[in-house]
């Protein structure tokens, strides 16, 4: 309901400012709107059971349906009318012209979930930003998260880097164990001399791959009974290390720097917020190092 009540609430202001085939499609539907306020009203204050919801669901689902075909005569009018349209009506066009792409998804999702209960694949969790996902962490206190997934590697003397995922599948564990060593031998021009990873990452072709991409240490936790590909001292050194990335991802995600939960409303720009608040925590951690050396105390 929350999803679909944005909709309505966006394209409604939007539409008021993208045109003249925008604006007569607002005050056309008008009273439509004013329906789904009522219902999304219905829904969070007086509706108790299962079944009176699943029918407020179904009823918005069919305001929200026709609302899209409204919608989509009234965009193919504006593209075709060929008139000048001010910069602020072309934001509200281009907003309008996403919510309805993204509804077209998001739509046939909620349907299947009045239908069946279940959550379809992929579902869109986000109006404003689709390319929002669900990540399933496993952790007592936060079981799922959401958001964009990130992997984290950590260098010598504590500096990070950053790479954001394009979809959820593509950070998984097995592959970001190779991929961090390729992204180091892209930046450095040589693979890192001594190497730690998580059980995550681990497998025989892991090992083997990283050995020979120049990888002295290859010091991934192995699952089960398997054994290490180090000597012992190697492996607790390693294991210290990898310890620490996660200390330097909590300080990444300290008001400090802004890493989590960025004030945007954009995937690309959560990239680029993401990346600023790794550079800023970069550039502290050389400060600081650059103070040490020449006796100094840094401040701030």
């Amino acid at each position: 309901m929350g999803l679909m009540a944005a909709f309505m609430s966006s394209v409604g202001a939007a539409s008021k400012r993208g045109g003249t085939a925008l604006k007569s499609f607002a005050a056309r539907l008008n009273t439509r709107f004013k329906a789904a306020r009522e219902k999304v009203r219905r829904y969070r204050l007086f509706t108790k059971t299962k079944k009176a919801r699943l029918k407020l669901l179904t009823e918005m689902a069919n305001l929200v349906e026709g609302t899209q075909s409204q919608l989509a005569q009234a965009l193919e009018e504006s593209r075709t009318a060929g008139r000048q349209v001010s910069n602020y009506g072309k934001v509200a066009l281009a907003k309008a012209e996403k919510m309805h792409e993204t509804m077209k998804k998001l739509l046939p999702q909620i349907r299947y979930w009045i239908r069946t209960g279940k959550v379809a694949a992929d579902k869109i969790i986000n109006i404003h930003i689709p390319e929002l996902y669900s990540i399933v962490r496993g952790k007592v206190s936060k079981p799922v998260e959401f958001g964009l997934a990130w992997g984290i590697t950590r260098l010598r003397g504590g500096f990070m880097l950053a790479t954001m995922a394009s979809n959820r599948r593509e950070l998984i564990d097995t592959k970001f164990a190779v991929r961090a060593v390729d992204h180091c031998i892209a930046l450095f021009g040589k693979a890192p001399r001594a190497y730690a990873y998580d059980r995550g990452g681990h497998s025989l072709e892991n090992v083997a791959e990283l050995k020979r991409k120049g990888v002295k240490e290859v010091g991934l936790a192995p699952r089960g009974r398997a054994t290490w590909a180090v000597a012992v001292e190697m492996k607790e050194k390693l294991v210290r290390e990898r310890a620490l990335v996660e200390a330097g991802i909590g300080t990444l995600k300290t008001r400090r720097y802004g890493f989590n939960r960025p004030r945007t409303r954009s995937a690309n720009m959560m990239g680029t917020y993401g990346q600023l608040a790794v550079l800023g925590f970069n550039l502290n951690k050389l400060a600081r190092g650059l103070a040490r050396r020449n006796n100094m105390v840094a401040v701030g």
